[in-house]
């Protein structure tokens, strides 16, 4: 199995949150970044933007959930 992981989003940790419960929904397994969490976690403050988060995804589901994103990003253009 593949274990190479691929960023599939950065931006708010609401939207990655989000976007971390679609993936779920589908079977998909996912790891959000939370930058300035882990900086705190780790003593120190990193020079970010409050709420800044990552999400990635193993290769082998990249294009299903690239695919899910581009669900999510079109049924809020729709007002959904």
């Amino acid at each position: 199995m593949d274990k190479e992981i691929k960023r599939i989003y950065s931006g708010s940790v609401v939207n990655a949150e989000y976007i971390g419960s679609v993936l779920e929904e589908n079977g998909i397994q996912f790891l959000i970044r939370n930058y300035q969490e882990e900086s705190l976690l780790a003593g120190w403050a990193a020079n970010v933007i409050k709420g800044e988060a990552s999400v990635f995804v193993f290769e082998k589901d990249y294009d299903k959930a690239m695919l899910l994103l581009d669900e999510i990003n079109a049924s809020e253009m729709e007002g959904d």
